[in-house]
């Protein structure tokens, strides 16, 4: 803990946040709990943007690919930064349907994404 202007600051995990125990937050102020989610949401979507541009490079270079192909290449190539690759297949799935509502990618009937040519509908 360190103690700032009174302000106390303590560091919190990952893990911290994302359990039910929300007892690191001050319920003083009830702007607190919305500015964390906000906050933890900006850091998601920045992630979420990250992953998204690993995976329009891949599916240019190698073009169409199988969701687990796409999860073990994330698993390899995004670390080492400050971002790194911490989901499930599952998690990636919801996300690479999501690019496809976009408009992004599309999927097979096979289970193979690949990039949405534009003009193409």
């Amino acid at each position: 803990n360190r103690v700032g202007e009174d302000m106390i600051y303590s560091l919190v995990s990952a893990s911290d946040v994302n359990s039910n125990d929300h007892s690191f937050i001050d319920h003083n102020d009830d702007d607190d709990d919305q500015e964390l989610a906000v906050s933890l949401g900006a850091h998601e979507e920045e992630e979420m943007k990250v992953y998204e541009s690993y995976i329009v490079g891949m599916l240019s270079n190698l073009g169409q690919l199988p969701l687990q192909r796409i999860h073990t290449m994330l698993k390899t190539f995004v670390s080492g930064s400050e971002h790194t690759y911490d989901k499930t297949p599952n998690q990636l799935s919801v996300f690479l349907q999501q690019l496809c509502k976009e408009e992004k990618l599309e999927v097979g009937p096979d289970g193979m994404y690949k990039l949405l040519k534009k003009g193409a509908k």
